[in-house]
């Protein structure tokens, strides 16, 4: 089968797929976007218009999670699951909690990075939000350097481009280390990324954002 990614470098959604990929160690092509192709031709593969979105030959899969659940369903030489069901459980509740309360919340931030147009008050409760989402996830986490078992799994491919954006935004809001304030957390962030695969897509990150950041 031949795939394609459309990705982008900086985006968290699309790290979470690279992870995966690179860990499987599949033959992809990855396709930078804006650029790769005409903005008309992106828009023709899926409606939402958003990065990331797998072509597995003719089909075309949008949402990172779907993305992911797919690959790990078709690519099994490799498996980025548990092998519990307990187990499966709880990588799947991790990623969800970051989706639903790390990332969200994290989002809206990065639209209030201006301080000419800030909103101070959505910004308090949004910080409010991040923070009871991380302490939800210390919850979840043993210390260990996966977020489930003894391997990478998609709980880590989700969580660990999520907590790179908690580190990198919230010291523009004067919070210098949020993930510090919750050392389980902190503590899981910084063993995972000696993962090679993780560590790939970690540089990639840090390249973009730069960017980005016109740094």
């Amino acid at each position: 089968m031949k795939y394609r990614l459309y990705n982008s470098d900086l985006s968290p959604f699309a790290a979470r797929c690279r992870i995966q990929i690179y860990a499987k160690g599949l033959d992809v092509e990855i396709l930078e976007m804006p650029g790769a192709i005409s903005a008309e031709e992106f828009a023709a593969l899926s409606p939402m218009h958003k990065v990331p979105i797998l072509a597995a030959d003719d089909l075309m899969i949008p949402e990172s999670e779907v993305i992911s659940e797919y690959i790990e369903e078709v690519e099994t030489a490799i498996s980025l699951m548990p092998d519990g069901a307990e187990e499966r459980a709880k990588a799947r509740l991790l990623a969800r909690l970051g989706d639903l309360y790390i990332m969200l919340a994290l989002g809206k931030l990065f639209g209030q990075i201006n301080p000419q147009g800030r909103d101070p008050e959505l910004v308090k409760y949004l910080f409010v939000e991040l923070d009871k989402g991380l302490g939800w996830l210390a919850h979840y986490l043993d210390g260990s350097k996966y977020a489930v078992g003894d391997k990478l799994s998609l709980a880590d491919c989700a969580l660990v481009p999520m907590l790179f954006f908690a580190s990198k935004i919230t010291p523009l809001f004067g919070r210098e280390c949020v993930l510090c304030e919750t050392p389980v957390v902190h503590n899981y962030y910084t063993q995972t990324l000696s993962d090679p695969a993780v560590a790939k897509v970690h540089d990639e990150l840090e390249k973009a954002f730069k960017e980005k950041m016109g740094g």
